[in-house]
C-alpha cells in the first residue's frame, strides 16, 4: 500500500507581463513663438516641449534655414544683414535628473552639423543618459547677441527659422 500523499496548501502562479517601450513628445508646448523683442536686441527665450519616455532616449534638432532669415527681402547689396545667427541649447528633465547640452550656434544644427545634438532621426542626438522623462520636459533655451555687436544692421522685415526635433529610444 502506497504512503498517503498531503494535498499541499499553497499554490504558486507566475504572472508575467510586459510594457513596451514608448518615446515621443506630448501636446504640451507651444508649436510656435514669437520674439518679445525687437530682433536688434540681445534675447533669451526658453521652450518648455512634454516627454514621454519610459526608456532611455535621444532627442535630436535641426534647423530649417541655419539662421533666422528675412521673410520680406532678399540681399540686396546695401550693406545690411538679411540673416541673424542664434545659439541653442537643449536640457532634459529625467527622473535621474537634468541632461544638459552645450550651446551650438544656428548654422551647426543642419543635418550633418558640428553640434553634439544635431539630428534628424529619432534616437539620435542628447542621449538621457540612463533617465527617463514620463511626464517631463525637454526644454529648449535659443539666444542671440545684441546687433550693435555685430558687423552689421539687420534690413528690416519679418524674420524666422524652424528647428525641428526628434525623439526617440536610443539607437
Amino acid at each position: 500500500m502506497a504512503p498517503a500523499q498531503a494535498h499541499p496548501d499553497s499554490v504558486a502562479i507566475d504572472v508575467s507581463a510586459e510594457i513596451k517601450e514608448r518615446c515621443g513628445f506630448t501636446a504640451k508646448g507651444p508649436a510656435s513663438i514669437d520674439a518679445p523683442r525687437d530682433l536688434e536686441d540681445a534675447a533669451s527665450l526658453s521652450i518648455k516641449v512634454g516627454l514621454d519616455c519610459n526608456t532611455p532616449y535621444a532627442v535630436g534638432v535641426t534647423s530649417e534655414n541655419g539662421a533666422l532669415v528675412n521673410l520680406d527681402a532678399k540681399d540686396d547689396g546695401s550693406g545690411y544683414a538679411f540673416s541673424k545667427s542664434y545659439r541653442v541649447a537643449l536640457a532634459l528633465e529625467t527622473d535621474r535628473g537634468i541632461v544638459r547640452s552645450e550651446r551650438c550656434r544656428s548654422g551647426e544644427l543642419s543635418r550633418d552639423g558640428n553640434c553634439d545634438f544635431a539630428a534628424s532621426r529619432a534616437g539620435k542626438g542628447l542621449k538621457s543618459g540612463r533617465g527617463i522623462s514620463v511626464g517631463r520636459d525637454a526644454i529648449i533655451t535659443i539666444d542671440w547677441p545684441a546687433q550693435s555687436t555685430l558687423p552689421r544692421r539687420l534690413a528690416a522685415g519679418r524674420y524666422k527659422d524652424t528647428l525641428i526635433l526628434v525623439v526617440g529610444p536610443r539607437g
